[in-house]
């Protein structure tokens, strides 16, 4: 049995998913942490990175949550 089609391709999708959508958020996040002085941008931008799309939809409701408040 082949490792990469184990579980109808799921680790090659994972990876994929990884190595597109986690640089890519992770990018955004980092650059807007750095406008706004953020205390460790890279630490929060690599946690949210991770988890992709839903990463970045935690991270824009939690900065209008934020502006909502100020």
């Amino acid at each position: 049995m082949d490792l990469l089609t184990l579980g109808n391709g799921l680790i090659v999708r994972l990876g994929l998913y990884l190595l597109i959508f986690w640089p890519t958020v992770s990018y955004y996040i980092f650059t807007d942490l750095q406008q706004r002085d953020a205390n460790q941008p890279v630490l929060e931008s690599i946690g949210y990175g991770f988890f992709g799309i839903l990463g970045l939809f935690v991270y824009l409701a939690k900065q209008e949550r934020a502006k909502a408040v100020h």
